[in-house]
């Protein structure tokens, strides 16, 4: 288990290195660019609208053909490639090429990966925070050096840098074990898509857009927001550190927390804070320890939301549905819920300006509340 436990770890460390150096940095690289806001949220919103059906297609494929292992190193190999064009520094159209075609590729990769993480520690799907937790210390280490190193470094070398990680995350790729299982099993890749059926399944997918339609506004605006706010580029790095800090702490407590809590519990506890983190940075965000109280609260509204998200997916999803249970997952929730949550923070912004957008994510939260009263107990089943 060692050994896998390394593998899997690096994995994800090199993965959400990448996140740190592209979620808190690449607004800015476009508006150094001089897209406008409503501009920047179309192009940040093109990666998550691809995962709403893209990863689901990579998903089915990794299931019938049964080599999700091989799918994998061809996805990785090929994204650095293309990612590449970025550095033309050409027009928003030409970005919006280059992000439309790398990201049909790039969707596919983590839940690929997550099925076979989750396929490979079997019986010890309990220790999966701790594995996750090394991807929470990569983005810590990029997303701080990073804030520090945009200090004098030009934000425009960020293309190069994400080409850098992706190469390594090829590395990563290629040390993962491969699938338990090398062929698809005909039969139940055959059956009708059942999960349309299943109340459990849908109210579960509604949870996880909601949630991620919320983080909409925090995943596209929040480092440009705390800019304009006057703060440095380094400030804006140890935000998002202290966010992924703190959510260290979660993932390495879940496995005690599930022997005393249902995943019903932690969807209602997630949704509660997310609602009072979202109107904090709304009311709060000329405090900087506001802002930072905030931030903290992103292991829970992340964190903990996401590792009870893993659970009740691999509850509902088992043998060749598990790719595209973890799809599903990525698709619905990163995917149409972070596409429709970016864009429409976009256009709120544009309107109202940053702090609305982030009343707009307290309120989306609080729709995660009545639906959990609502659906309680769906989940445990």
């Amino acid at each position: 288990m060692t050994s896998l436990f390394g593998r899997l770890s690096n994995f994800y460390f090199w993965y959400f290195a990448f996140v740190g150096a592209f979620a808190p940095f690449f607004s800015l690289y476009l508006q150094r660019r001089g897209f406008a806001p409503l501009e920047i949220a179309v192009l940040l919103g093109i990666s998550p609208t691809l995962r709403i059906l893209v990863p689901f297609f990579w998903a089915w494929l990794a299931d019938h053909w049964g080599h999700k292992y091989k799918l994998l190193r061809i996805l990785a190999f090929i994204s650095p490639v293309l990612f590449a064009f970025m550095i033309a520094k050409g027009s928003f159209s030409s970005v919006a090429g280059v992000l439309i075609i790398w990201g049909l590729l790039w969707s596919g990769i983590l839940p690929i990966a997550e099925a076979l993480c989750v396929e490979a520690l079997g019986e010890e799907i309990s220790i999966y925070g701790r594995v996750r937790v090394w991807g929470s210390i990569g983005f810590i280490l990029v997303v701080v050096s990073g804030g520090y190193l945009f200090e004098w470094l030009d934000v425009l070398y960020l293309d190069w840098i994400i080409c850098a990680l992706l190469v390594i995350i090829l590395g990563a790729v290629l040390m993962l074990p491969r699938d338990n299982e090398l062929s698809a099993r005909p039969n139940e890749v055959a059956q009708p898509i059942f999960f349309l059926k299943d109340q459990r399944i849908i109210a579960l997918m509604v949870c996880f857009f909601i949630m991620q339609f919320a983080h909409g506004a925090y995943n596209a605006f929040f480092s440009i927001f705390v800019v304009d706010l006057g703060h440095s580029k380094s400030t804006v790095g140890w935000l998002w550190a202290i966010a992924v800090i703190a959510e260290i702490f979660i993932f390495l407590w879940m496995p005690r927390l599930f022997k005393r809590f249902s995943i019903n519990d932690f969807f209602l506890f997630c949704f509660f804070i997310a609602v009072f983190r979202f109107s904090l940075v709304y009311v709060g965000h000329d405090s900087l320890v506001l802002l930072a109280i905030a931030q903290i609260m992103h292991a829970i509204t992340f964190g903990m939301f996401h590792v009870a998200g893993i659970a009740a997916t691999n509850k509902l999803f088992t043998g060749a549905y598990r790719s595209r249970g973890q799809a599903l997952y990525s698709s619905v929730g990163f995917g149409a819920g972070g596409a429709s949550g970016t864009l429409v923070s976009g256009l709120v912004w544009e309107s109202w300006g940053g702090a609305a957008t982030f009343a707009m994510s307290a309120l989306t939260s609080l729709l995660g509340v009545i639906l959990i009263l609502w659906v309680r107990n769906r989940f445990n089943d």
